[in-house]
């Protein structure tokens, strides 16, 4: 009986979790939206930690979407320099906002990959509760056509 229940639990874990991530279309290939505009792709590698949040994508201050875990989003933006900003998604959120700053080129195709790191954790047994802390760090990670595939060959589309 205790193995059923066990099994149901991690049935149920791992349902829940999977609704969190990326469900679209597999990536394909890198390709521009327009000649006269620049391409990013946004990535966001398949992670446990704060798997179930979508993460908001900002330019110049306007949302373009979200990125879930496992997943890539594609946006054209229009050449000069851009404001790229992914904010928390809750106060309580660990991960730090984060942003960057690039300068946008016509026909160009920019790659850009959102991590958040786990750097310090710590548990506390309280009796029969346990309190839980520490620190993460999230940061944007540039990337040239070369590494950026090996990584898109692997996410699905987040905006669908």
């Amino acid at each position: 009986m205790k193995l059923r229940s066990v099994n149901i639990f991690v049935f149920v874990l791992a349902a829940f979790l999977s609704g969190c991530s990326a469900t679209g279309e597999k990536f394909s290939e890198a390709t521009l939206v327009n000649q006269e505009s620049a391409t990013v792709y946004f990535m966001r590698q398949n992670k446990f930690l704060g798997a179930a949040g979508c993460r908001d994508v900002l330019i110049d201050n306007e949302k373009v979407g979200c990125i879930k875990n496992a997943g890539f989003l594609k946006i054209e933006i229009l050449p000069g320099k851009r404001f790229i900003s992914l904010p928390k998604v809750t106060e309580n959120d660990w991960a730090n906002e984060t942003s960057v700053e690039i300068e946008a080129q016509s026909g160009q195709i920019y790659f850009l990959e959102w991590t958040h790191e786990l750097e310090d954790f710590y548990v506390i047994p309280a009796g029969a509760v346990v309190i839980t802390g520490g620190e993460t760090k999230a940061s944007i990670i540039r990337h040239k056509k070369e590494s950026a595939l090996p990584i898109l060959d692997q996410l699905r589309d987040s905006a669908s």
